[in-house]
């Protein structure tokens, strides 16, 4: 019975069931695992039970295991798993700070470095999500992976039986954005922008095909800014733009939230979310004319760093591409960033348009987001 509450618990995920365990785990690779949290009391009747897992842990990998704990809202006893536990942590369904990606990498790195024996733990509480974007980052640290894309691909096949490894949005563009920092030999650096507006393409349908439309900033979790209601979306409009009063500076990770609410009366109702980086905005526009004046193989090729991992091998004497030009930051410049609804977390859910149109954007195509001192036309 406890097996098959285990079993319904972890719905689409790889089940490790050979040796008499039957764990929610997973080999992405032989020296890679992915699990769920290592639970204990009441909670290890439905999830992984922590001394289940360290009973495997100790048959299978005795003394040549690391434990990587991403949960922000719980810990255990480390000592269990002989003190050889790391914690990387953020917030379940989120994506994490981009700087805590290459540390988390490193550290991955020089553990399975040591040894080829070693073998790396990963979870978060599912095991799944959170796990999945580090997990596919670091195959795109050590050059197993050059394309983001790929490395989620084949985590989602490897982790689940449905291919549905990191479905949130926001997680996998954060996936891209390390991507790009390998790919490109990029050093990242936070990047302050100021937010001029946002604009909806297509009126999304809450209010009998309307909605009054308010949005919330944060800076990683601090709150920064709350907008005004937004009314006056009809139904049938092509667009909406929501003009700030004062521009707000935004700067690094940045998640931006969207709720309805129609009347004072009425309770807020959440609408939709995204995390974004503006590093990434202001990148983008200048990165091609570099990418133009090199060898776009060259350019492609990852970082070499001379870790030795089974199953993976390097290219050697990769040439970085050059620095981007310099970026004039001045009134005059105008950047901005569009997201369609499959990248709008929450958003991408609707997948038979009841609410939000096949074609709803953020950006200059939806939700369009201007940065700096130009405002989108009406």
């Amino acid at each position: 019975m406890a097996n098959k509450i285990k079993g319904l618990v972890s719905k689409n995920k790889r089940r490790y069931q050979e040796d008499g365990f039957d764990l929610d785990l997973s080999y992405i690779y032989p020296n890679i695992i992915a699990m769920g949290f290592p639970a204990e009391k009441l909670e290890g009747v439905y999830r992984n039970n922590i001394d289940d897992v360290v009973r495997f842990l100790e048959a299978r990998h005795r003394d040549q295991y690391k434990v990587y704990n991403l949960c922000s809202e719980r810990m255990y006893d480390t000592s269990k798993f002989h003190k050889r536990v790391a914690h990387f942590p953020f917030d379940d369904h989120h994506p994490p700070r981009l700087e805590l990606i290459r540390p988390f990498c490193e550290d991955m790195d020089d553990w399975l470095s040591r040894n080829s024996q070693n073998v790396a733990v990963i979870h978060c509480k599912a095991g799944k999500g959170r796990t999945g974007v580090m997990i596919c980052a670091y195959l795109l640290h050590c050059g197993r992976f050059k394309d983001a894309e790929e490395a989620l691909r084949f985590y989602g096949d490897a982790r689940t039986m449905d291919q549905k490894g990191v479905t949130i949005p926001s997680q996998r563009r954060y996936v891209n954005y390390y991507g790009q920092l390998i790919r490109r030999h990029l050093t990242y650096r936070p990047v302050t922008l100021q937010l001029r507006a946002i604009q909806f393409e297509t009126i999304p349908n809450f209010n009998g095909g309307s909605c009054a439309p308010f949005f919330v900033i944060y800076h990683i979790k601090v709150k920064s800014f709350t907008s005004t209601v937004f009314e006056g979306a009809k139904k049938g409009e092509s667009n909406l733009t929501m003009l700030l009063p004062q521009a707000q500076p935004v700067g690094g990770d940045i998640r931006i939230e969207f709720y309805n609410k129609p009347s004072k009366m009425m309770k807020k109702e959440k609408m939709f979310h995204f995390w974004f980086n503006t590093f990434f905005i202001c990148y983008e526009e200048r990165t091609q004319a570099a990418l133009n004046g090199c060898d776009s193989d060259a350019a492609s090729q990852p970082r070499n760093n001379n870790a030795r991992h089974q199953n993976h091998t390097r290219d050697e004497g990769s040439v970085p591409p050059p620095p981007p030009p310099p970026l004039p930051m001045d009134e005059s410049r105008t950047f901005t960033l569009t997201l369609s609804k499959r990248e709008l977390d929450k958003a991408n859910k609707d997948k038979q348009h009841k609410i939000y149109s096949a074609g709803f954007k953020v950006s200059p195509c939806s939700v369009a987001i201007i940065l700096n001192n130009h405002y989108p036309s009406r």
